[in-house]
C-alpha cells in the first residue's frame, strides 16, 4: 500500500513539473519575450533560437512578412505603421517590433491602436510592441496596426526591426516558421511658417496611376548553376491602370549565397513593367527574391518568386 502511494505521489509531482514547463514554453500566444526582433540590440535573437520555434531555418517559409511605414517623419510626429503577413495559410500569427537609431538605441514611443497589440520595455532600455492573445488569433494573412511617435529632438534614420511567427496553431512550438524584416524612416525638416508668396507650386512627379498592386510573370524559377533568367514585374493601380514611373526594389531575402538579382531597383515603363535578371550561384538549393513598390503615402506592396537551383 505504501509503495502504491509513493508511485502515485511521484506521478503527481512529474505531472506538475511538466505542466509548468509546458505553460512556460507554449504560453507565447499572448506575446513573445522581449528581445526577439532580430535587431542588433537583441543580438540578432528571434524565436527561431534553439528550444523554441526552430524546426525550420529562419526566413525559409513561403509567406511574405513585411513592415509598412512612411519613409520620412518630422520631430514629434506620430506615424501609423502596419506589420503584416501575405501568402500565408496558417491559423496563428504573431510579431514583435522595435525602433532603433543609428547607434542601436531605442528611439520614439509605441502606442496601441486596438486590443491586438501590447507595449513593453526591457531591462536593456529597448521598447517593444507585440501581439496579444487576441492579436495572434488571425488566420491566413494576418496584420497589425500600431502607432509610433518620433522623439521631439534628434535627427537621423530610424530602423524598424520586426520578427514574425507563422504558426500552425497546434499549441506547440513545432513546425512554425519565423521571419524577420526591416523598414526605415528618416527625419525631414519641418515646414516653416512663412508669408505666402506667388512662387509657383512644382508639378508632382508621381504617376497619375498610383501603385496599388505588384505582380510577377512567374512565382517559381528553376535554374541550373550559373544560369540566369529574367522576371517581369508589373505595377498596377486602381481599375488595373498601368503605373508608369514607379520605383521597384528587388532583394534576395533567403539563400543570398545561392542567387543574385540585378538591378537592385528599376523604374516601371509606360506599361507599368520593370525587368530584373535572377542568376543562380554555384550552390544548389532554394532562394527567395522579394520585389516591393511604395506609393506616395508610404504604403508598400510586395510580391516574391521562389528560385530552385539544381546542378543539371
Amino acid at each position: 500500500m505504501k509503495n502504491h502511494f509513493k508511485i502515485a505521489a511521484y506521478f503527481v509531482f512529474v505531472a506538475g513539473i511538466v505542466g509548468i514547463s509546458a505553460s512556460t514554453i507554449f504560453g507565447y500566444s499572448s506575446g513573445p519575450p522581449d528581445g526577439r526582433t532580430g535587431s542588433p540590440a537583441d543580438n540578432l535573437q528571434t524565436c527561431n533560437d534553439t528550444g523554441c520555434h526552430n524546426n525550420y531555418a529562419l526566413n525559409s517559409g513561403t509567406a511574405a512578412f513585411s513592415i509598412s511605414a512612411p519613409s520620412s517623419y518630422t520631430l514629434g510626429e506620430t506615424l501609423s505603421i502596419s506589420i503584416s503577413f501575405g501568402n500565408s495559410s496558417t491559423l496563428k500569427h504573431g510579431f514583435e517590433l522595435s525602433a532603433l537609431d543609428a547607434s542601436n538605441t531605442s528611439v520614439g514611443t509605441f502606442t496601441n491602436v486596438d486590443s491586438n497589440t501590447q507595449v513593453s520595455s526591457a531591462a536593456n532600455g529597448i521598447n517593444y510592441i507585440k501581439h496579444t492573445s487576441a492579436g495572434s488569433s488571425q488566420s491566413v494573412n494576418a496584420s497589425w496596426n500600431v502607432n509610433w511617435t518620433a522623439p521631439a529632438d534628434g535627427q537621423g534614420v530610424v530602423t524598424f526591426y520586426a520578427a514574425g511567427n507563422e504558426a500552425n496553431g497546434d499549441g506547440t512550438n513545432q513546425s512554425d516558421y519565423i521571419y524577420t524584416t526591416t523598414a526605415q524612416s528618416s527625419t525631414v525638416a519641418a515646414t516653416p511658417t512663412t508669408t505666402p508668396t506667388a512662387t509657383p507650386v512644382a508639378t508632382p512627379t508621381t504617376s497619375a496611376c498610383e501603385p496599388e498592386a505588384i505582380t510577377l510573370d512567374t512565382k517559381k524559377l528553376n535554374l541550373k548553376l550559373g544560369e540566369g533568367k529574367t522576371v517581369t514585374v508589373t505595377v498596377s493601380g486602381s481599375d488595373d491602370c498601368e503605373s508608369e514611373g514607379a520605383t521597384v526594389t528587388a532583394v534576395v531575402k533567403t539563400g543570398k549565397n545561392r542567387a543574385t538579382v540585378n538591378p537592385a531597383t528599376a523604374t516601371s515603363d509606360e506599361n507599368g513593367q520593370a525587368t530584373f535578371t535572377i542568376t543562380a550561384g554555384q550552390k544548389k538549393g532554394n532562394s527567395k527574391v522579394v520585389f516591393t513598390v511604395e506609393d506616395s503615402e508610404g504604403e508598400v506592396y510586395t510580391a516574391f518568386v521562389i528560385v530552385k537551383i539544381r546542378k543539371k
